[in-house]
């Protein structure tokens, strides 16, 4: 047995006060009754008290109870050896079934199921069987062993999922199960075999490892099926591609739904691609769930529904913190900030600026940080700190600082060594950040003059000038963003606001600083969500089903969720609320299976890949057992017993005392 908190054992020290406590109970020398003691002479004697221990057994339950309470929280568990498996020259067999969302056609599933029974029923009395599921990923159904009930019952609780399988990464999967099992190992591959499902590289189908692969086709004749193959809203309205698969005319009516009422129903029939034109409703105000639903007899139903987000938020608010509100600063940010659509600029001179509305915004801008007063810089440090996002760019009155405000780093002389007609150029950029990733021409914008500031620990250098002086910086300020680009922009330090890129960087920050750029609205099932653990949370998210997605310690670190399942999903940061769809890939909606030709090429390169063998096989992890439960257990008993003794004989001492 071990312990995985052996600290708390020492609470055994505990166990030192119902000892000192029951030998309390004193005993003097008994009294005999005398007539009168007036005639005897009085005299000294040594009389001995007797201290011994009371109610042994009452002793003994609080004892262990004390003892119990240590151990459980010492969390004890047990390690159990892995069981040893030693195969014969019937070496292993994988049966893997394919759960796609393709495997959801009429039928197919179950004659899918049928087949792996039959794969098990059909392998050698002495062989190794795992069953084992794909989709997004390799999943294990089964533990790897000879009794062939426990996987034909680790077959039967299969399900299909909604998601897409990709056969070069099943193989690649295959190919690390297989190197620690014994050999010869014979793969079953259980599938519909879509031709959507091949890799681009024959090769990334031969998994290495696997002496033999024979594929069990399921799936018959041509099914029949309707899909989405887009969605896109556009100024008019919402345009929807789809597709109808099969040899056989059906028909099908498609709805435009909004915010779960039926806006339009248009009506379709034939077979091949079509493009439908919904004219735009009336949106609600802010996020707007849209639901597009396939109405028609076909033989799969998972992708008869697409799901998208409209966004009808009204412009973000967004201050401007500015010396002169007609100056070229000014012009240039908003003329920058109002071309996306996406906000609504409100100048404010910085000396009249009511730093008690800051909380209201969720990032501002200030085109010159040394306009920025003492009171003025208390409140923006207390904004960042309580998460509240700034850009900030330099200017005349910074350049004749020492320490710029906010930021507080100190200034050298503006950059050496520039004579009239030199010029600096941007050198290194981190492409990789949020901002810069869609942002394209900086090595085109010129620079005469930038303030020359040491980047601090705390700093994270986005770009460099050619003489390597730091010229976009970005710092966590407590729960909050400062960006700061230490040059003006009235057009005589640098041609930065009449270049393209100067648009797209504002856009970009704007999106970053408030948050709308870190969560895409649209998703295909089984993509990966990303949530920062910004200002100490990621977050939550609330599946289709309306069930949490993370644990409320999951919610204090970086997460990246898997969206397995079609729908809406609700997503809460401490940016705000907001709302994603997920749907299936369109790839899984494509009946068309993979040749009889390419399935014999892929069985014939497989095969005779490795030597047969007795091997013996180990699992790696040992399996721990916590015993931490049975503890609690028996301290309940205990205490029960301890508290029906101690009543005992608390009445025996009353009845004896009266």
């Amino acid at each position: 047995m071990s312990l995985l908190a052996p600290l708390f054992l020492l609470g055994l020290a505990a166990i030192a006060l119902p000892l000192w406590l029951h030998r309390l109970q004193t005993q003097s020398s008994d009294r005999k009754p005398f007539s009168s003691a007036m005639l005897l002479e009085t005299a000294k004697q040594q009389v001995h008290v007797r201290r011994k221990l009371k109610y042994i057994a009452l002793l003994c339950l609080r004892v262990l109870l004390l003892a119990l309470v240590a151990l459980a929280f010492a969390k004890p568990f047990l390690e159990r050896e892995p069981d040893v498996v030693t195969s014969t020259d019937a070496g292993t067999h994988i049966v893997l079934v394919d759960t796609s969302a393709s495997m959801q056609t009429a039928g197919v599933f179950e004659q899918a199921k049928a087949e792996a029974r039959r794969a098990i029923s059909d392998a050698p009395a002495d062989a190794l069987l795992q069953v084992v599921a794909a989709d997004r990923a390799l999943r294990v159904a089964s533990e790897l062993g000879t009794d062939k009930s426990a996987h034909v019952a680790a077959i039967a609780a299969l399900q299909a999922s909604d998601l897409r399988l990709d056969y070069g990464e099943a193989m690649t999967a295959v190919e690390r199960l297989s190197a620690g099992l014994p050999q010869p190992v014979t793969l079953h591959f259980v599938s519909d075999f879509q031709a959507s499902g091949m890799p681009s590289r024959f090769a990334d189908l031969i998994p290495a490892g696997v002496s033999q692969m024979l594929p069990h086709v399921t799936g018959t004749g041509e099914p029949v099926n309707w899909s989405f193959e887009y969605v896109r809203s556009t100024a008019d309205g919402m345009d929807a591609g789809l597709r109808a698969y099969g040899d056989r005319e059906r028909v099908a009516d498609v709805a435009l739904i909004a915010n779960d009422s039926v806006i339009d129903t248009q009506s379709l029939s034939g077979t091949g691609p079509h493009n439908l034109q919904f004219a735009a409703p009336v949106y609600a105000e802010g996020e707007n769930r849209i639901t597009l639903r396939i109405t028609a007899d076909d033989d799969l139903a998972v992708d008869n529904r697409w799901f998208h987000v409209i966004d009808n938020e009204p412009p973000m608010a967004i201050p401007i913190v500015t010396t002169d509100v007609a100056g070229l600063p000014m012009i240039y940010l908003s003329a920058a900030l109002e071309s996306s659509g996406e906000y609504k600029v409100e100048p404010v001179v910085a000396d009249d600026f009511d730093v008690r509305i800051l909380g209201r915004y969720r990032w501002l801008v200030v085109d010159d940080i040394g306009a920025v007063g003492p009171a003025l810089e208390n409140a923006l440090v207390a904004y960042l700190e309580n998460g509240g996002n700034l850009l900030a760019f330099a200017g005349d009155r910074a350049a004749g600082l020492d320490r710029l405000p906010v930021s507080a780093h100190r200034l050298d002389a503006a950059s050496p060594g520039l004579q009239d007609g030199d010029f600096l150029t941007v050198s290194q950029l981190d492409s990789r950040h949020p901002v810069l990733t869609q942002t394209e021409g900086w090595q085109s914008v010129t620079i005469s003059r930038s303030l020359s500031l040491q980047a601090g620990a705390d700093d994270q250098v986005l770009m460099r000038l050619s003489n390597n002086e730091p010229f976009l910086l970005e710092r966590r300020v407590g729960k909050g963003r400062l960006m700061l680009l230490p040059a003006s922009l009235d057009n005589r330090w640098n041609d930065l606001p009449v270049r393209p890129v100067f648009v797209s960087f504002i856009i970009e920050a704007g999106r970053y600083l408030s948050g709308l750029s870190q969560i895409e609205k649209t998703y295909t099932a089984g993509a990966s969500l990303p949530l920062g653990a910004a200002s100490g949370t990621s977050g939550q998210v609330i599946d289709p089903d309306g069930n949490n997605v993370l644990s409320l310690a999951d919610t204090t670190r970086d997460q990246q969720i898997k969206l397995d399942k079609p729908g809406f999903y609700e997503v809460y940061t401490s940016q705000g609320q907001t709302v994603v769809a997920v749907n299936v890939d369109p790839r899984e909606s494509d009946p068309l299976k993979v040749s009889q030709e390419t399935l014999d090429r892929w069985q014939a390169a497989t095969a005779g890949q490795t030597p047969s063998g007795t091997l013996t096989y180990r699992a790696e992890q040992t399996e721990t057992v916590a015993l931490w439960h049975w503890v609690l257990l028996i301290l309940g008993l205990v205490v029960i017993a301890e508290s029906v003794l101690g009543n005992m004989h608390l009445t025996a001492r009353r009845m004896e005392r009266a």
